[in-house]
C-alpha cells in the first residue's frame, strides 16, 4: 500500500490514487496544463503567491481538491488527486476535514494510507418449506 495516496474526508476514505499504475498519456499532457497555469502564480489562503514552489502548489492542489469533493465534481477530485499522486511521491494521505470555520486540510508524508476493509456482513439463510 505504500505506493497508494489516500484521501480522507472526516477520516473515511474518498479517492485513491495508484502511483503503480501507469499514467495515460492524455493525463499526463493535462497535469502538465495544470502546472503551466501554476507557473502564473497562485492564490492561497487569500495570498498572492506569484512563483510557487512545490510544497505551496500542492497546499493549492490539495485545498481545490477539498472544494472538488465538497461540490460533488469528481472528475476534477480525481485529478487533483492524480497531480498529488504524481508530484509529491513521498504524500501518503490528505486528510480533510469539515468543520465551522469550513474545511481543513492536512498533507500527510509520514504515517502511510490503509484502505478501509470492508467489514463481513453475517447473512442468516431461513429455508422455509412450501
Amino acid at each position: 500500500m505504500d505506493d497508494i495516496l489516500g484521501v480522507l474526508v472526516d477520516g473515511q476514505p474518498q479517492v485513491e490514487f495508484d502511483r503503480g499504475k501507469p499514467l495515460p498519456a492524455e493525463q499526463a499532457e493535462w497535469l502538465a496544463q495544470m502546472d503551466g497555469k501554476m507557473d502564473g502564480g497562485v492564490v492561497l489562503e487569500g495570498h498572492s503567491v506569484p512563483d510557487p514552489d512545490l510544497a505551496v502548489r500542492a497546499r493549492f492542489v490539495a485545498a481545490n481538491l477539498a472544494g472538488a469533493l465538497a461540490a460533488g465534481k469528481d472528475n476534477l477530485a480525481l485529478a487533483l488527486t492524480t497531480w498529488l499522486g504524481t508530484r509529491c511521491p513521498d504524500l501518503k494521505q490528505v486528510k480533510i476535514a469539515s468543520g465551522e470555520l469550513g474545511m481543513q486540510v492536512d498533507l500527510d508524508y509520514e504515517n502511510p494510507y490503509e484502505a478501509a476493509r470492508p467489514v463481513a456482513q453475517v447473512v442468516e439463510f431461513h429455508p422455509t418449506r412450501h
